[in-house]
């Protein structure tokens, strides 16, 4: 008993010395690194907006909703008057980005530099790197100095992308949108241009229900006044075949989608294997066997990792694809890293979904499965793991 408690004493010593020794450290570090990360930032607002020779911060801002954050925001000026702006922003990317992005009264962009990237080495790192180039011979981020605002931020449409770093593109885009919508809106009261309506908010990372589900893909101020109908009946928690395998899926639910008396799409939603326990999709199919897009109803995995598969950069891949297709990594989506398992069995999970929406949607008006469709193949990555 004496030998215990000698030893519970000595462990608790060691706890209280090491708890010391790290604030200790914390003390001692915190203001290097906040200095650092001043300095860095100082440099990098005279970089991306060389014209300008001070910088004022200002707080009355407008905050964005959703996962994205506007920082700070500073006023260009030049000889005492306001001449542009500079934002800094972060949000989600594949990983997380910080950036800062310059534009002047006029709206065009004045530069663009990463403060922090936390991107997949190799490929999204590629966006900071000052040796790669992209289709237009500039680097990633110098792309965007001359750009108007106005004009958006559409990966592969606006600017040149990434290439095997779609996920990172989309979201330095998404992130240059919300920035220069923020800016633009302050600037007017300095004789500045808006860019327009405001950026769609990027949703928090949540499983949908299936209500919210075909709400999400279906929104009234697109499809107007739709009706969703359910018509699983007793086809519940029927076995879905996975070829090549003795492993099956399971359909959860069916629905039709009407428009002024009209079907216009099908949803199944169905559980299968993810990294650890099941997870359910639901996706939906147009009448000529496209996806609509798919939502995740259920999944319970690994915290910032296979979790991760319930944010929109991810699940949103899916979209336009073709029920009929094979969905490959690499390919047709990107998996999510670290998480490659659970990326693959959220993809054959959305294939089979789509698949048993398309066939709805044949018996409601769409068209039939091509010869041979039957025969898709999965990634079936759980089995490997």
């Amino acid at each position: 008993m004496k030998q215990m408690l000698k030893l519970g004493l000595i462990l608790a010593a060691y706890a209280v010395a090491s708890c010391f020794c790290l604030a200790l450290i914390n003390n001692l570090t915190a203001p290097v690194i906040a200095k650092h990360q001043a300095d860095k930032l100082a440099a990098g607002l005279k970089i991306v907006y060389q014209d300008a020779d001070s910088f004022e911060e200002v707080t009355d801002y407008e905050k964005p909703e959703g996962t994205i954050s506007i920082d700070a925001l500073y006023l260009a000026k030049k000889g005492g008057s306001v001449i542009g702006a500079v934002t800094k922003v972060s949000g989600p990317t594949y990983d997380r980005a910080t950036i800062i992005v310059g534009q002047d009264l006029q709206g065009v962009l004045t530069g663009m530099q990463f403060l922090e990237l936390s991107d997949s080495p190799g490929f999204g790192q590629k966006a900071r790197d000052p040796s790669y180039k992209v289709a237009s011979g500039k680097t990633f981020y110098e792309q965007f100095t001359g750009k108007k605002a106005a004009d958006g931020f559409t990966a592969g449409t606006n600017f040149d992308a990434v290439a095997g770093a779609t996920i990172t593109s989309k979201g330095v885009g998404t992130l240059l949108a919300q920035a220069t919508y923020t800016a633009g809106q302050y600037l007017t009261s300095f004789g500045g241009a808006a860019t327009g309506a405001a950026p769609k908010a990027q949703k928090a990372a949540a499983a949908f229900t299936y209500e919210d589900a075909l709400k999400d893909l279906f929104p009234a101020e697109t499809y107007g006044n739709v009706t969703f109908s359910d018509v699983t009946g007793d086809q519940q928690y029927t076995d879905i075949p996975i070829n090549g395998s003795d492993n099956t899926m399971l359909l959860e639910k069916l629905y039709t989608i009407s428009a002024d008396g009209k079907v216009i799409a099908a949803a199944a939603a169905v559980g299968g294997q993810s990294f650890h326990e099941a997870v359910v999709v639901l996706a939906a199919v147009d009448a000529s066997r496209k996806i609509i897009g798919a939502r995740i109803t259920d999944l319970q995995d690994t915290p910032q990792l296979g979790m991760r598969a319930l944010e929109e950069e991810f699940y949103g891949q899916f979209a336009g694809k073709s029920a009929d297709q094979d969905l490959r990594p690499g390919k047709d989506y990107e998996v999510l890293s670290g998480a490659s398992i659970t990326s693959d069995c959220v993809a054959d999970v959305v294939k089979a979904a789509a698949y048993k929406a398309a066939g709805l949607m044949s018996q409601n008006g769409g068209e039939p499965a091509p010869a041979g469709s039957e025969n898709y193949t999965l990634n079936m990555h759980y089995l490997v793991e």
